[in-house]
Order: structure tokens, then sequence, then C-alpha cells
């Protein structure tokens, strides 16, 4: 006895083949877990300064100066570090920097001379860091003087665009490295 077969199955087996698939791929995907709102997935980009008062290459008035340095994250209030770049002069800066109450920028106080070009190494030993634990990237800022000379700490905070609840509280902390830091992390 012969057994006929119907070509119908053998045309529809590759069509069931891929309806199977999808629907196994439809409920792998439904399996996945939700996406958790608010995690913080270590790695990431690092910190970058994305402003600074005076800005990168421009002139500032000599004396009293408030040096204002802006991150693109939120930053950690004792984790940073500033010291002399090869570029320029180094201004006479307090020890300590201020993290601002918006969390991404600090305030510097310092006094330069006029007709001067300084420089600053952000973040030479790499202690400037986001609240999230990454440390920034390395910036080096320059800037010039020019008369007149600000001798007061109001117009000081106003020309970096700043109020008089931004002033800066430091206290010196250079050990004669030519660097001024936080402490380290803890291990």
């Amino acid at each position: 006895m012969t057994r006929m077969t119907s070509p119908l199955p053998r045309a529809l087996a590759p069509a069931l083949l891929c309806c199977l698939l999808s629907l196994a791929s439809a409920r792998a995907q439904q399996a996945r877990p939700n996406e958790v709102e608010g995690l913080v997935v270590p790695g990431g980009p690092s910190p970058a300064v994305t402003a600074t008062y005076p800005a990168n290459g421009a002139s500032a008035p000599a004396g009293v100066l408030v040096l204002k340095i802006t991150f693109d994250q939120p930053m950690t209030a004792d984790a940073w570090a500033y010291g002399k770049s090869d570029t320029g002069a180094f201004p006479s800066c307090l020890a300590h920097p201020r993290l601002l109450n918006d969390k991404h920028s600090f305030a510097l106080l310092c006094t330069v001379a006029t007709g001067q070009t300084y420089a600053i190494s952000i973040n030479p030993a790499p202690r400037f860091a986001s609240d999230a634990g990454r440390a920034a990237k390395p910036y080096v800022l320059r800037f010039t003087t020019v008369d007149p000379e600000t001798r007061d700490m109001h117009a000081a905070l106003t020309q970096a665009g700043l109020t008089d609840i931004d002033e800066p509280v430091m206290d010196w902390n250079d050990q004669g490295k030519g660097v001024s830091q936080s402490a380290p992390p803890p291990p």
C-alpha cells in the first residue's frame, strides 16, 4: 500500500517555524526585568569642565579674583585638586575651593597681579570627582590680568557671576608640593 503525502504541510513548515520562533522571542522579551529608575551605573563619562571664570584664554581684572569652575555633573565637595601649570604663573589662592549650592560649580578665592598670564591645572592629581565617584578629566585654565584692580570680595563675586551667598570660605593646605588637594578617598 502506498502512502500519499500532501504538499500543503511541507509548504507550511517554514512559516510555522517562523511563527514559533517569533512567539518564543516575544515571550523572552516579556520575561526581562523592568528598568530601575535612579540607578547609577558604574563607569559612564568622567566629569568635564564646562565653564570657568575667568573664561579660558580671557582677561580678568587684577586684584581679588574668585575663580569659578563648573562641571557637567554634580560633584563631591571634599574631592578636588588644583596646581601649577608650566604654561603660566600660579596665582595666590587659598587651598580649599567651595562647592556651591548648584553642586556643579566650585569657587576659589585668589589674588592676581596686573599684566600677568596665569595658568592653573585643574585636577592634576585626580581628586575632583562626581557625586557618583568618577574622577574629572584634567583641565588647564589660562587667563591674563588687566587694570583696573578689584579690591573687594563683593566685586570679585559679581565679576564671576556669583552672589554674596557664594563666598568662598577656605584654609590653606599646600604642603610645599605645589598641588593643593583634598585627602585621598578612603580605601
